[in-house]
């Protein structure tokens, strides 16, 4: 079952926002998609509560298989791993930067992280995917650069055959941002 509030559908003539969705919610609730991303640090540290929420419901054979699959990761890469006990078929992690003072290609590897999984994504042959509002968790991007950043490498590597690009959003001031930027792509 679905926990989240969407936003009526945007109208545009760019038909990758009309493909863009940005909601309130949970991503861990977002069954109706082929897989949801989430994100690690370079130290394999699963940090906040997305991603503890992520590993409790999985499994602990999810926590194995991340532990046996994934070697020496980098800013912006990603990997695919099975959902295990979660209601997703797939997770996909990306190596997410910490905020620094943007000085040191953090928008860089962010953006990385966005095109890398939706690369994932079209060679896996995903139809739906959600994102969570990558970064302005534990990892402190400033929210509205982060929206600024995931709506564009959304817009540039969104494949013809994704039938939805979902962002997740946890809180208000997370999804007002997102959504804001989101009108401003019209």
């Amino acid at each position: 079952m679905n926990n989240f509030v969407a936003e009526p559908s945007l109208r545009s003539n760019d038909k990758l926002v009309n493909r863009i969705t940005v909601v309130k919610g949970d991503i861990t609730k977002q069954d109706d998609v082929d897989a949801i991303v989430s994100s690690l640090t370079v130290t394999m540290d699963p940090g906040g509560s997305l991603n503890r929420s992520i590993f409790k419901a999985a499994g602990k054979a999810f926590d194995e298989f991340i532990l046996d699959n994934i070697y020496k990761p980098r800013p912006g890469d990603c990997y695919a791993v099975p959902g295990f006990n979660l209601s997703v078929a797939n997770v996909l992690f990306v190596i997410t930067p910490d905020w620094q003072d943007g000085i040191d290609r953090e928008d860089v590897y962010l953006l990385r992280c966005y095109r890398q999984a939706l690369k994932t994504a079209h060679n896996m042959g995903l139809r739906k995917i959600a994102f969570p509002a990558l970064g302005t968790g534990h990892h402190g991007y400033p929210v509205e650069r982060a929206a600024r950043l995931a709506l564009r490498g959304i817009r540039e590597r969104m494949s013809r055959d994704l039938e939805e690009v979902r962002v997740v959003c946890d809180g208000e001031k997370v999804f007002q941002a997102f959504l804001g930027r989101l009108k401003k792509c019209e």
